[in-house]
C-alpha cells in the first residue's frame, strides 16, 4: 500500500507545480478620475493660493499684580536620629559554649554620647537576662561577662526604644570584646 501511495502523491505534487495560471492585471483607471485624483492632491499641498490670517487679540491684556505675601513662621520640630527619650528593656539568651553556666555580669554599651552603660548580674545556672524597664533609650552593644573568664556578645548592636524590649541573644564567644568596667562586679 505505502509502495503505491507514494508514487500517486509524488505525481500530484508534480502535476501541481505545473498547472496553468491565470494571471489577472487591473484595469486601468478612466483618464479623467485620475487627472481629477491627482488635482485634488496637489491643490491641497498648495499653500500659496490662500494666505493665513494674522492672529490678533481680541482684547487689551493688564496683568494682575499678585497680592502681597506676609511670611508665616511656624515652631516646626526638626527631625533628628536621637530616640524619644524614656527607658526600655533589653533581655535575652545567654548561650555558653563552655559547659555548665557560671554566674554574668551582662553590660550594655550605649553607642553614642553621652555612652551610659548599665548592667545585670545573673545567679549561677541563670541562662537568660532581663534588664527590665531602667535603660535609656538608644543603641546598645550587650557583653556578657562569665565569672570564669570568656567574654561573649551579641552579634548585632540593638536599639532600644521607650516602653519596648530590644530581644539581644549572647551567641559570640568568639569576638574581641573591652574590659568589663571598674566598678562593676
Amino acid at each position: 500500500m505505502r509502495k503505491i501511495l507514494l508514487p500517486v502523491l509524488f505525481l500530484l505534487v508534480l502535476t501541481a507545480c505545473h498547472l496553468p495560471r491565470q494571471t489577472v492585471t487591473p484595469s486601468p483607471l478612466p483618464n479623467d478620475i485620475l487627472q481629477t485624483s491627482v488635482a485634488a492632491t496637489l491643490s491641497a499641498f498648495d499653500v500659496s493660493q490662500t494666505p493665513l490670517p494674522t492672529p490678533t487679540l481680541a482684547q487689551q491684556f493688564t496683568p494682575t499684580p499678585f497680592p502681597t505675601m506676609t511670611p508665616a513662621f511656624t515652631n516646626t520640630p526638626l527631625m533628628t536620629n536621637t530616640p524619644e527619650a524614656g527607658f526600655g528593656s533589653i533581655s535575652g539568651a545567654i548561650v555558653y559554649p563552655f559547659g555548665g553556666s557560671p554566674r554574668f555580669t551582662v553590660v550594655a554599651y550605649e553607642q553614642n554620647p553621652p555612652y551610659h552603660y548599665w548592667y545585670w548580674v545573673t545567679a549561677p545556672g541563670d541562662s537568660y537576662y532581663s534588664m527590665s524597664g531602667y535603660v535609656s533609650t538608644g543603641r546598645y552593644q550587650v557583653v556578657a561577662y562569665s565569672s570564669d573568664g570568656p567574654r561573649g556578645g551579641c552579634t548585632t548592636i540593638v536599639e532600644v526604644k521607650k516602653n519596648e524590649t530590644a530581644i539581644c541573644d549572647i551567641t559570640d564567644w568568639a569576638g574581641s570584646y573591652r574590659d568589663k568596667p571598674a566598678g562593676v562586679p
